[in-house]
């Protein structure tokens, strides 16, 4: 587990140092900084802290200002702050505690043990979704031979006329099957990585190479550089899917 510690007085960060490496040798810290600015311009810091212990109130800024910014975050925060009536406006932004200074250690403990529980169940979800991803299959004849094709391997799918659809695989493969694009919709609804762009195309979120948000949207998949452009009404739900999804690989 990876720890990010904000607060503008070099003292508090200090005092949590010693607390996590005293109570909780396990927890890493990768950094910390005495303003927002560090943080929210780093892709890679974000990406890798697990738990961010923030400060509110600092010079020309304060915590809420960095959740404001990053309302779709992948980490955990606990709150650290002299204040207590910042604590109804600290739970709205989702933080997982607030602890108030001076730092009771006990308060402390508790804070960072409902941090690491829901750390370690997130790690659990993503497990899962991973073993669905590699292990969940589409059985397919083709050449009077059965292949089993395993939905991490599939970039994209094109229903046809007739009740037909194409599978077309990462490898330049492709499969034609005597299934309509919604039964496999339904067939492969518990793979996270699969969703419905188009009303003719169900992509793989993992073959996405670029992805233009302007205009009427369209998604561009690796595999044989094929786009699928979105329909207005569903723009925005499939957008959301795509941020989503790549939040939760991080």
């Amino acid at each position: 587990m990876k720890a990010y510690l904000i607060d503008d007085e070099q003292a508090n960060r200090e005092v949590l140092q010693i607390l996590i490496q005293k109570y909780y040798p396990e927890i890493t810290i990768i950094g910390e900084s005495d303003n927002l600015n560090v943080f929210l311009e780093s892709r890679q810091i974000q990406q890798d802290t697990d738990l961010l212990f923030l400060d509110i109130l600092m010079p020309d800024s304060t915590g809420f200002d960095l959740l404001n910014q990053l309302q779709q975050r992948t980490f955990e925060v606990i709150l650290v702050t002299g204040f207590e009536q910042f604590a109804l406006q600290a739970f709205e932004h989702a933080v997982i505690d607030y602890v108030l200074k001076p730092i009771d250690k006990d308060r402390f403990c508790a804070a960072v043990e409902k941090a690491k529980k829901r750390v370690s169940e997130k790690l659990v979800l993503r497990s899962v979704k991973n073993q669905l991803e590699e292990h969940f299959k589409i059985t397919v004849i083709k050449n009077k031979k059965t292949h089993y094709i395993p939905c991490s391997t599939i970039a994209y799918m094109i229903g046809q006329s007739g009740g037909y659809t194409t599978i077309f695989c990462k490898d330049g493969e492709s499969f034609l099957l005597s299934k309509p694009l919604s039964t496999l919709e339904n067939e492969c609804s518990e793979v996270p990585c699969l969703i419905r762009a188009s009303q003719s195309v169900i992509i793989n979120l993992d073959d996405i190479v670029t992805c233009d948000q302007g205009g009427s949207g369209y998604i561009g998949l690796k595999t044989n550089d094929f786009e699928v452009f979105l329909p207005r009404r569903k723009k925005r739900e499939v957008l959301q899917q795509v941020e989503n999804y790549l939040k939760s690989k991080v």
